[in-house]
């Protein structure tokens, strides 16, 4: 029996990088000192990731009629990912990003067809998810189909981590039925509101979010990771590195956490892999150009070094 693939249900974006020293105040115009163009989207960083690190992995999204949708889907193939897109009228997706000088990013996106994965979409490619050990979800498609997909991967038995971001209303009945709900310091209060005080313990906010999800993931950028469980709230530490651009550093996280995972380790030592990675996509400029392949984690010694969060290798 073949291995079980990672299936992503998600975005696709053309990242506009703009790197100035700090943003703009109100009423000034300030001049940015370059411009990238880049490939990008949550659901396409995450599959390149995965793929980065040696998993088949299959997307499902949708693209434009247009040069960037080409581009996207041409960029995910050369990847190694098995793409099924639609091809809708809208433009592909576009993210605005400001990269500050200190690694600070700040990201606008333009949905276009990515809100046309429609849960119609989703179950036309329903048998993808009877080859899928796990499944990867964001918020940059609409609601509706991720609970569409949520559905699919229930019934074919596969583990889902759903990357709750952009922050946005949620179903609880949608994200208790998911494996693992990941999220940032700043989405976790969105989701908590008026539940998160002013100063409040990570800790304390980790506990409160099982309330969407028994497993948890708050990722805290320079401050580490929590896996929160029923058996408690396991630290996960940062990989010290020098950061030149952070964007898709939470995109490599969630890919690396998955592919191990699915390699079968515990989510103790994803979890401290997935930091590594992380880290790792930090020291470059753009997220997927900055992604780390299975071969750089090889060279850095990175399954021997890994953190494993005691009891976290339980849960």
């Amino acid at each position: 029996m073949s291995k079980p693939e990672i299936l992503v249900v998600g975005s696709i974006n053309v990242d506009l990088l703009l790197f100035q020293p700090r943003l703009a105040y109100r009423g000034e115009t300030l001049l940015a000192t370059e411009m990238r163009e880049e490939f990008g989207g949550k659901g396409a960083n995450q599959a390149v990731q995965c793929a980065r690190l040696g998993q088949h992995v299959t997307f499902l999204g949708a693209v434009g009629k247009d040069e960037r949708g080409r581009g996207s889907r041409t960029n995910l193939e050369a990847q190694g990912i098995e793409c099924h897109l639609a091809e809708v009228d809208a433009p592909t997706g576009l993210g605005v990003v400001n990269v500050l000088a200190n690694g600070e990013v700040h990201a606008t996106i333009l949905r276009g067809a990515n809100a046309e994965v429609t849960p119609e979409w989703v179950r036309q490619n329903e048998s993808l998810f009877e080859r899928a050990g796990i499944v990867i979800l964001q918020n940059e498609i609409p609601a509706e189909s991720n609970a569409e997909a949520i559905r699919c991967a229930s019934a074919a038995g596969a583990r889902v981590i759903y990357n709750a971001a952009p922050a946005r209303a949620v179903d609880l009945e949608t994200t208790r039925a998911c494996d693992y709900f990941v999220v940032n310091e700043e989405e976790a209060r969105f989701f908590l509101g008026e539940e998160l005080a002013e100063p409040t313990d990570m800790r304390e906010a980790a506990v409160l979010l099982r309330n969407y999800c028994p497993r948890v993931i708050l990722t805290l950028g320079a401050a580490g990771s929590l896996i929160s469980t029923q058996s408690g709230v396991h630290e996960v530490p940062v990989v010290p590195v020098r950061a030149v651009d952070t964007t898709g550093a939470g995109d490599a996280y969630v890919g690396a956490f998955a592919s191990s995972l699915l390699d079968g380790e515990s989510e103790g030592r994803a979890a401290g892999i997935a930091a590594k990675v992380a880290a790792m996509a930090t020291t470059g400029v753009g997220a997927q150009t900055s992604m780390p392949s299975i071969e750089d984690l090889r060279h850095d010694s990175v399954r021997a070094e890994a953190h494993d969060s005691g009891d976290a290798s339980q849960c």
